[in-house]
C-alpha cells in the first residue's frame, strides 16, 4: 500500500427481535437479491459470468459454504466530488456464503474495495444481532467519502433486514 492509500474499519450491529432464530437471520444474510435491494443507492444489477472465480481472503475461507457468485452494480452517488467520479458508480460485488453469514467484496472505480463480513452472533445481552464488519482500502482522498456512505446507510440497511424477519418469521 502506498502513502496515498488508506484503510479503515468500521462494525455496525443490530440487535433482532426476540422470535427470530439464528436460521432465519443467516437464511436473510446470505439472499443476495435482498441483500442488493437494500442498497439505498442501487439503480440496477445483473448477475457476472467470471471466467474465474474471486479470491476470498483466508481468514474467511474455512467458513465457506458453496461457490462465489458476482454481480455488476450501478449505484447512483451524488455527494462526490466534482470531476473524481460521474454520479453513476458500476461497481463489482462479490458474495461468499459464510457458516455464520455473508463475506461481500465490492471493487469499485479508482481502486476502492470495500470487504464486508456480515454475520449473525450472539449479543452481551443474549440476542441475536446482525453484525456488519467493513474494512475499506481506497485512496486517502476518497476514504473520508467512502466512511461517510457506510456510516449514513447502515441504519436503514440494518432496519430492512429487521423488518423483513418481522413480517414473516420466517426465512426468505
Amino acid at each position: 500500500m502506498s502513502f496515498l492509500s488508506t484503510k479503515a474499519q468500521l462494525v455496525h450491529k443490530s440487535p433482532l427481535p426476540p422470535k427470530i432464530t439464528r436460521e432465519q437471520a443467516i437464511a436473510l444474510l446470505q439472499d443476495h437479491e435482498f441483500l442488493l435491494s437494500c442498497d439505498p443507492h442501487l439503480a440496477k444489477c445483473e448477475p457476472l459470468a467470471l471466467n474465474a472465480p474471486p479470491v476470498v481472503p483466508s481468514a474467511v475461507q474455512p467458513r465457506m459454504l458453496g461457490e462465489t457468485k458476482s454481480y455488476k452494480v450501478t449505484d447512483v452517488i451524488h455527494t462526490l466530488p466534482a470531476g473524481l467520479w460521474d454520479s453513476n458508480v458500476v461497481s463489482t460485488y462479490e458474495f461468499a456464503k459464510l457458516d455464520t453469514g455473508l463475506f461481500v467484496r465490492i471493487r469499485s472505480p479508482l481502486s476502492m474495495v470495500m470487504e464486508t463480513v456480515w454475520e449473525i452472533n450472539e449479543g452481551p445481552d443474549g440476542r441475536l444481532e446482525i453484525v456488519e464488519n467493513v474494512e475499506i482500502s481506497c485512496s486517502r482522498l476518497l476514504i473520508g467519502i467512502a466512511k461517510g456512505q457506510c456510516e449514513n446507510a447502515w441504519e436503514g440497511i440494518h432496519g430492512k433486514m429487521v423488518k423483513r424477519l418481522e413480517g414473516s418469521g420466517e426465512a426468505p
